[in-house]
Parts: C-alpha cells; sequence; structure tokens
C-alpha cells in the first residue's frame, strides 16, 4: 500500500495536480483496510488513463504570477482541515502554464472556516513569493531582481469573509488570525502582491486540492 501510494504521490507532484488531494488523503491513512486499499486502486487508475501537463508559449514581456488557494473545513478523518494551491504564470493573452500545486493537510488547529480558508493563502502566498523572486533573478540577471517587479502576483480567493478581511480591513473574533491577515495585508500593501481577487468557487482551480471531485477550473488551466 505505501509503495504504490509513494509511486502515485511522486507522479502527482509533477504531472497531475488533478490527483494531488487523493494522493494526500490516502497518506493520512496509517492502517489501511480493504477499502482503504480499493480507494488508492481506483485513485492509481484515474492516474494511468489521465493526461499529463501540456505546457504552452508565453509571452515574456506580461508575465504574471497567480496563486489560486482554497481549503476544506474538517473534511479529513481525524476532522482537521485540508488546504491547498495552484500557482499559474499567466500572459495577457490569456495563456497559461501551472508551475506548483500542493494539497496538505493544515498543520494547525482549526476552529472556523474562516481560520482554514485563511491558511491556505499564507501557504499559497509564501511559495509564489518564492517563485516570484527567482523568476525576477532570473530574468534580469541580477540578485537584486525582486527590484525590477517583473513579474506580478495575484492572489485569487473564493471566501468573501476573508477577502473582506485583507481588502476593506474587516476584523476577526478569532484574535490569533490577525497576525497572518496583518502579513497578507501588509504584502499587500508593499505590492509584493499586485492585487487580490475574490473568485467563485467553480472557478477556482484549487478547489481540486481539497475534494474528491472533478474541477473544469483546473482542467481549463491545463488545457
Amino acid at each position: 500500500y505505501v509503495k504504490q501510494r509513494a509511486l502515485g504521490a511522486y507522479i502527482v507532484t509533477v504531472s497531475q495536480p488533478e490527483a494531488s488531494f487523493a494522493l494526500s488523503y490516502a497518506a493520512q491513512i496509517t492502517e489501511p483496510t480493504w477499502d482503504d486499499a480499493q480507494f488508492l486502486n481506483r485513485c492509481l487508475q484515474n492516474q494511468i488513463s489521465a493526461p499529463g501537463l501540456r505546457f504552452v508559449p508565453l509571452d515574456e514581456a506580461s508575465l504574471r504570477l497567480i496563486a489560486y488557494t482554497d481549503s476544506s473545513f474538517a473534511n479529513n478523518r481525524d476532522h482537521s482541515s485540508q488546504i491547498g494551491y495552484v500557482i499559474v504564470l499567466a500572459d495577457k493573452d490569456g495563456n497559461s502554464n501551472m508551475v506548483h500545486w500542493q494539497s496538505v493537510k493544515c498543520r494547525r488547529v482549526t476552529r472556523s472556516v474562516l481560520a482554514s480558508e485563511l491558511y491556505a493563502p499564507s501557504l499559497g502566498f509564501d511559495v509564489a513569493a518564492t517563485l516570484r523572486f527567482t523568476l525576477n533573478h532570473f530574468f534580469s540577471g541580477s540578485l537584486q531582481g525582486e527590484s525590477t517587479l517583473r513579474i506580478l502576483m495575484t492572489l485569487c480567493v473564493d471566501s468573501k469573509s476573508l477577502y473582506d478581511c485583507l481588502i476593506k480591513l474587516g476584523t476577526t473574533q478569532e484574535k490569533r488570525l490577525m497576525i497572518d491577515i496583518l502579513c497578507l495585508r501588509q504584502s499587500y500593501e508593499r505590492r509584493e502582491i499586485s492585487e487580490i481577487l475574490w473568485i467563485k468557487g467553480e472557478k477556482n482551480p484549487a478547489d481540486a486540492m481539497t475534494k474528491e471531485k472533478h474541477c473544469d477550473a483546473l482542467r481549463r488551466v491545463g488545457d
């Protein structure tokens, strides 16, 4: 069970983001039953029949990183939350390539939907900021590549309450969340995040990172 799950998880990390949640969920099972083995077999069969990623040329002059984030509150067996993100490199013509994605069990205790929704963009932003700096450095040829601001970053969330906290300076009863909220606000004010967008759940590719269901939005990005 562990060997086959590891093989499937490796393929997920390089070319099959749509199977990320299923393999992450399988990794949380320490004593697999017959039903768990059947679930893993179904995941692996879906991977075998699924196509890989398709990469398309992009216009270097208009590159932008888009980080889609999502969470599912208390949807794991131990009632922990699942969070995930999909990071896309896109241009002004609508062409895009997925460059990084992850579906992971939230390591922090989430006492509300807002908490789980917040930890997802916090994780997604950290990774996207690193990618953005690396790409700016690559295109500028200088260690000071960040100062050129050649590649902008957009953060997309599907939680209206979280969007209001970040953009409209809203507050929350859970004071411990304010640290993460203020960190994202500060990055937005410093233009490390050029814009924060609220999108519908069905248009969020990261929805596939937190739920075992077909996601048309993720397929559109991959196509």
